[in-house]
């Protein structure tokens, strides 16, 4: 399996990162557009200066099938989001984080070569990808991290795992870099999203990313040994009550993209942090049964259910950063009990 960065030019991925890291003086990394001079150490939305933290780098077997194999993702949480969801599992690291000094250009440098180290690390370990969970806000660093860790002997294949509020020309710099984009698409209606997540125009931001994404990588592709090699993987998380706008989404991809696009549908969402009504309880099994009856009725191909009847209860705990996860997110058994095709 052969990674995508390795086909550029080590000086091509230079420029590619210099050209992120320059975005940094007026940020326009993600669609906040916060317009702040990060590298000066001012922040916006996201709270994050141009210091690159992970909060924890770990060997992962919670994902689709595709992904896992029998070695798993190597996935670096990244600190902080360029989101609020009331209901974020991960929010421990996504929002309760604590604020970044301005760092030294040593610290700066430290910070790459660490997250460089931690990706090479988990290749060792076996792992089939190294999964970027969360980077729409940092992609800068996460790219000068990739040329230090490919001088290294990274090799693998890198997963962007996004939120979907992406902007374009930060995308655009990943076309080449990038084999599998993992995106969610979270609602079809802005107006929940702005309620719920508290930010604007997600519906229209993450439909222009998502189409991006597929134009760069095509729909998903596998080897004979059941793996991923390239394409677009794209989840959607039921929310109670319809919140999530789950028809509209559904024929968005179906008619916008393409029948084929291999899609993700999510059932075990959970009212944690500040999840309220009507967001305080799990998606029902008739909630579940009708969305896949729409997948069905649009003509989508390349299903992955989650079994309603072995779904993971138990969250991650970032206060334990070396396993943050249940033991049913690490063991490759469980998560073949979870995922369905």
């Amino acid at each position: 399996m052969s990674a995508r960065y390795l086909e550029i030019s080590r000086s091509e991925l230079e420029s590619r990162a210099r050209q992120a890291y320059e975005i940094y003086r007026e940020c326009r990394v993600c669609p906040h557009a916060c317009g702040v001079d990060r590298t000066q150490g001012q922040t916006g939305y996201c709270g994050q200066t141009d210091l690159l933290s992970v909060s924890s780098s770990v060997r992962h077997f919670g994902e689709e099938p595709p992904l896992v194999g029998t070695g798993g993702v190597g996935n670096l949480f990244v600190t902080a989001c360029n989101m609020r969801c009331d209901y974020c599992q991960n929010f421990q690291i996504s929002q309760l984080w604590k604020k970044q000094a301005l760092p030294t250009a040593v610290e700066l440098e430290r910070t790459y070569q660490s997250t460089a180290e931690q990706m090479v690390r988990l290749q060792k370990e076996g792992v089939h990808f190294i999964g970027w969970v969360s980077p729409s806000h940092v992609v800068p660093g996460l790219l000068k991290s990739l040329v230090l860790a490919r001088d290294m002997g990274l090799r693998i294949p890198i997963i962007y795992n996004t939120n979907g509020y992406d902007a374009l020309p930060t995308l655009k710099l990943l076309d080449g870099v990038v084999d599998i984009y993992l995106p969610d698409l979270k609602y079809a209606h802005s107006a929940t999203a702005k309620k719920i997540s508290h930010i604007q125009e997600y519906a229209e931001f993450s439909r222009e990313a998502v189409l991006e994404m597929y134009r760069q990588v095509g729909p998903l592709v596998l080897g004979e040994d059941g793996l991923a090699l390239h394409g677009l993987l794209v989840r959607h998380l039921l929310l109670p009550e319809g919140l999530a706008g789950t028809w509209e989404t559904l024929c968005f991809i179906a008619l916008e993209m393409s029948p084929s696009v291999s899609l993700s549908l999510m059932s075990q969402y959970r009212p944690v942090h500040k999840a309220r009504f009507p967001l305080n309880r799990e998606i029902t099994i008739e909630e579940y049964e009708s969305a896949i009856a729409m997948t069905r009725e649009l003509g989508i191909e390349n299903l992955y259910l989650q079994s309603m009847a072995n779904k993971v209860h138990n969250l991650p705990n970032f206060d334990n950063t070396e396993n943050p996860f249940p033991l049913d997110c690490t063991q490759n058994q469980d998560n073949a009990a979870v995922w369905q095709l």
